[in-house]
């Protein structure tokens, strides 16, 4: 399993693609960090979730599945080391990109948001899983957050996103809410695993 998780991590750092989403994600948020933190919050776990797809889907988009799967033939193995992989980026992008949250005396909602970004990448790698497509991916979430969260539920609580952004605030009913969103779609990715690569 650690040597799965190695070449995920490796893998992930030595792409160009990646290096370039992992910087326009901490940058965009902490841009937005320097006026609020709240919006910081929420910035910060759309990275996390984005940059769980970008690593997670290039296996797809470069056909490097198939070979990652004979190398590792539990593919339920492969999977929870993507999740890892993934967890440590995002907590990673969400570290660095917070720095002007924690300069500006807000180290309690820096801390709280710090500890949640794992779920949401986690929860991004799942999706991908399922969806293996990423400009496909990421236009169903930004209509999802738009419709959905945005819309519909006015960013309340109960859909992945708002509640993100409000366990990032210290909201322990929230944080309940992504993680069942993330638990939700482990049944469903452990399925996408097993699906056949070819007609990707």
């Amino acid at each position: 399993m650690i040597v799965v998780v190695r070449s995920e991590l490796y893998r992930s750092v030595s792409i160009m693609s990646s290096w370039l989403a992992l910087i326009g994600f901490a940058f965009m948020a902490a841009l937005v960090g320097w006026f609020s933190k709240e919006a910081w919050s929420l910035f910060a776990g759309l990275g996390a979730f984005g940059i769980a797809v970008t690593v997670t889907a290039q296996h797809y988009q470069h056909r490097t599945m198939v070979s990652v799967y004979l190398n590792h033939p539990h593919r339920w193995r492969v999977l929870i080391a993507q999740c890892v992989s993934a967890a440590v980026l995002g907590t990673l992008l969400t570290a660095v990109s917070g720095l002007a949250v924690l300069l500006n005396d807000n180290a309690v909602h820096y801390r709280s948001t710090v500890l949640v970004a794992p779920v949401m990448a986690v929860f991004g790698t799942l999706c991908t899983a399922v969806l293996r497509h990423p400009m496909r991916l990421l236009a169903v979430v930004f209509a999802w957050l738009l419709f959905a969260e945005g819309l519909i539920n006015r960013m309340g609580i109960g859909l992945p996103f708002a509640s993100f952004a409000m366990a990032s605030a210290g909201n322990i009913k929230a944080l309940l809410y992504v993680l069942a969103w993330t638990g939700a779609a482990i049944p469903a990715a452990v399925w996408a695993i097993h699906r056949d690569l070819s007609s990707d």
